[in-house]
């Protein structure tokens, strides 16, 4: 059992895209998964009802503004006894929210797309991870970045993984925008079963894996 928290202070970066396409990916590695949303605006949440699919019935909606920590924990206990995989899809803009995924996480993906801006808030996310990893004293959650949103036609896109190497930390492998992976959110599913022949569900196929390799060290 593992719990992943995919953390970004800055909007826009992916964070729920990446939590649901992940969680396809590693279900069709046959893991069990649920995802916490812990957005107020619980996007990752309307996007499964949207449809049938494979979220419809793993996402779970938190109230993590109310600060009830002991009930979010006891959410978080219940769902680790009942899946391989937690993921914790936190909100933009709240750092408390980030905070109390971090210290329950095993592993913290920090999604970045090519910009200066996402560049600088990547740090600060890493300095939070930093602050639970002392609060923790475990040496937890490990933590990676993932290129997210990247077009590859640009030098910030090519760029991206070679920038964020330098701040120390693994380096997952990167998600292209694609209009697939936006229109699959509209009908309430994922890529792979949206369009299973884009080249995006090779993409979270390969980051579910890469995943997998990093909690098991």
């Amino acid at each position: 059992m593992a719990i992943i928290a995919i953390i970004q202070q800055k909007g826009g970066v992916g964070k729920s895209t990446i939590s649901a396409n992940l969680a396809a990916e590693l279900v069709a590695l046959k893991r069990s998964v649920i995802l916490l949303d812990l957005d107020p605006q619980q996007s990752l949440t309307h996007w499964a009802q949207f449809g049938d699919g494979v979220l419809r019935s793993r996402v779970r909606s938190i109230d993590v503004e109310a600060r009830q920590h002991q009930v979010f924990r006891a959410a978080v206990r219940e769902a680790s006894q009942q899946a391989d995989y937690v993921l914790l899809d936190s909100p933009p803009g709240f750092p408390e929210a980030g905070m109390l995924a971090a210290l329950v996480a095993d592993l913290a993906l920090l999604p970045v797309t090519p910009s200066p801006l996402d560049l600088l808030a990547a740090k600060q996310a890493l300095e939070l991870m930093e602050e639970a990893r002392k609060q923790r004293g475990d040496g937890k959650p490990k933590v990676a970045f993932v290129p997210s949103r990247v077009m590859q036609s640009t030098t910030l896109g090519r760029e991206l993984p070679a920038n964020l190497k330098k701040l120390g930390q693994p380096v997952l492998p990167g998600i292209s925008q694609r209009i697939a992976v936006a229109e699959a959110v509209l009908e309430g599913y994922t890529v792979r079963e949206y369009f299973p022949e884009s080249e995006s569900v090779a993409e979270f196929q390969n980051l579910a894996k890469a995943v997998e390799r990093l909690v098991r060290v």
